[in-house]
C-alpha cells in the first residue's frame, strides 16, 4: 500500500504527462522521444518561472508592508541577537571546546554582522524605490546601473517601471561601502555627510574572512578578539543610524 506521499507523486506524475500530450503533435510519442523530452523541458522551466514569479510577489508585497524604519529596526534588533550569543560564547571560558575554537567564533559572528549590514542597506533601497514615488524618480534619472537600460529592456518584460528598477537594484552588491553610499545619494537626492571610513575597514575585513579565512592577500594572519567584534557591531550600528537619520530627514522634509 503506498503512502500519501507517493500518492501525491504518482498524481504530479500523471499531471505532467497529460499536460505534454495534450501538447504532443502525435498522442502515440513516448517518452524517449525528442518531441516529448522538449515538452518535459518547457513544463519545467514554465514551473520555475511560476516560482520566481511568487517569490517576487512576495517580495514586492513585503517592500511595500515595510518601511526604511522598519527595515533598520528589525536589522538593530538582529544585531543586538548576534552580540548576546556572541557574548555568550565569549564569556564560557570553561569550556575547552569554545577555548580551543575561540577565533572560528570570532570570524565567524564578524563575518555575519556584515552579512546583516549588507542586507539592511539593499533591503532598505528597494523599500525607498517601492514606496517614495520620488525616490523612484530619483533613480531613474540619476542610477547609474539604468544607464544602459533600453525600452526596449522594458518592453521584453511584463514587469512595470518600479518592479524593473527593483529588479536592478536587487542585483547589486552591497558589499562596497563607498558605491552604496553613492547610490543612496543619487536616490534620495542629496548629498550625505556621513563617515564610512570605519565601516570600510570592516567590511574588507569581512572579505578576507569569508574569501581567505581571515588572511589578507600577502597571505598574512588576521587577529581578532572579542573586543574587535564588539566594536564592529557599534561601528555598523552608529554607521546605519547616521544612514537611517538621513532618510527619515529627506523624507520628512
Amino acid at each position: 500500500m503506498s503512502t500519501i506521499k507517493d500518492y501525491l507523486f504518482e498524481m504530479q506524475e500523471k499531471y505532467i504527462d497529460d499536460w505534454i500530450r495534450e501538447r504532443l503533435s502525435d498522442d502515440s510519442l513516448g517518452e524517449d522521444s525528442e518531441e516529448y523530452q522538449e515538452l518535459a523541458e518547457e513544463y519545467s522551466n514554465y514551473q520555475e518561472h511560476l516560482r520566481e514569479e511568487a517569490e517576487w510577489q512576495a517580495e514586492l508585497k513585503w517592500l511595500k508592508e515595510n518601511g526604511s524604519s522598519d527595515i533598520h529596526q528589525s536589522f538593530i534588533n538582529e544585531l543586538d541577537a548576534l552580540k548576546v550569543m556572541a557574548d555568550s560564547n565569549f564569556n564560557n571560558r570553561q569550556n575547552i571546546a569554545f577555548v580551543l575554537h575561540t577565533n572560528i567564533v570570532v570570524k565567524m559572528s564578524y563575518a555575519y554582522a556584515v552579512t546583516l549590514l549588507e542586507t539592511f542597506l539593499g533591503d532598505t533601497l528597494k523599500s525607498l524605490v517601492s514606496q517614495d514615488e520620488q525616490c523612484l524618480k530619483n533613480t531613474l534619472r540619476k542610477f547609474k546601473i539604468l544607464k544602459s537600460v533600453k525600452l526596449t529592456d522594458l518592453a521584453d518584460t511584463d514587469l512595470d517601471v518600479r518592479s524593473l528598477v527593483l529588479k536592478y537594484v536587487g542585483d547589486v552588491l552591497y558589499h562596497n561601502i563607498p558605491n552604496v553610499v553613492e547610490m543612496y545619494e543619487q536616490v534620495l537626492n542629496r548629498k550625505l555627510d556621513i563617515d564610512i571610513s570605519n565601516v570600510v575597514k570592516i567590511t574588507k575585513l569581512r572579505h578576507d574572512i569569508v574569501h581567505r579565512n581571515g588572511k589578507t592577500i600577502d597571505g598574512s594572519t588576521i587577529s581578532l578578539s572579542a573586543q574587535d567584534f564588539t566594536h564592529a557591531i557599534d561601528e555598523i550600528k552608529e554607521f546605519s543610524g547616521a544612514l537611517q537619520k538621513a532618510i527619515n530627514e529627506t523624507q520628512t522634509a
